[in-house]
């Protein structure tokens, strides 16, 4: 379980086009240049088996100025019987147009919360080791603000924001940057250089 939390984890934490949308669309070859505005509503990704048998999908809410975002962990392949659950929340700003990434925005997403939750007592066991305390009980979210080393979730003290991108590709679909192994996007140095997983509009 370890394993496939990391590296969810490191695929997504890391964010459509709303109703308000600019009527100059580009053509359906270009990407659409991320604003607040359009990609404000709800995402999700498919879900995504490593090939391990368990699973996991994000799904991301977006307003113009606050993220939210819910990373499934499940233990089977079809993402129907769920065992964690990680909450991240807080404000965010776009920047100036990313060089790394075509078509790309740089963005900064800052934490305001985060929470953990087990659901299943398997579970509970298992963050009582990936965080390095006990007390975890199934249907209980605790705060993991302070970190959480095995889920690769840095103290929100030491790491106060995400240092990403954010794409719209050709087909409308959502994409932050890959986030890499370690998990550290913690600086402007660590922003993604290549685009992550696909979110759709849910």
């Amino acid at each position: 379980m370890r394993r496939l939390v990391i590296y969810a984890l490191s695929l997504s934490i890391t964010f459509a086009l709303a109703a308000g949308c600019s009527s100059t669309q580009k053509g359906p070859r270009e990407s659409v240049k991320p604003t607040p505005a359009n990609i404000s509503g709800a995402w999700a990704s498919a879900c995504t088996d490593p090939g391990n048998g368990q699973a996991f999908r994000l799904m991301f809410d977006l307003t113009e100025t606050t993220w939210a975002l819910d990373y499934e962990a499940f233990s089977d392949a079809a993402c129907a019987v769920p065992s964690i659950t990680v909450h991240i929340e807080g404000g965010y700003e776009l920047g100036v147009a990313s060089t790394a990434v075509p078509g790309g925005r740089e963005g900064r997403f800052d934490f305001g919360k985060k929470t953990v939750k087990p659901h299943t007592a398997g579970a509970a066991g298992f963050l009582a080791q990936a965080c390095g305390r006990e007390g975890f009980a199934a249907g209980t979210a605790y705060d993991i603000s302070a970190g959480c080393p095995g889920l690769g979730a840095y103290p929100m003290s030491a790491c106060p924001s995400d240092h990403d991108v954010v794409l719209l590709d050709e087909q409308g679909k959502l994409h932050f940057g890959l986030r890499p192994q370690d998990n550290n996007m913690c600086t402007p140095d660590k922003r993604p250089t290549a685009r992550g997983p696909t979110l759709s509009r849910r």
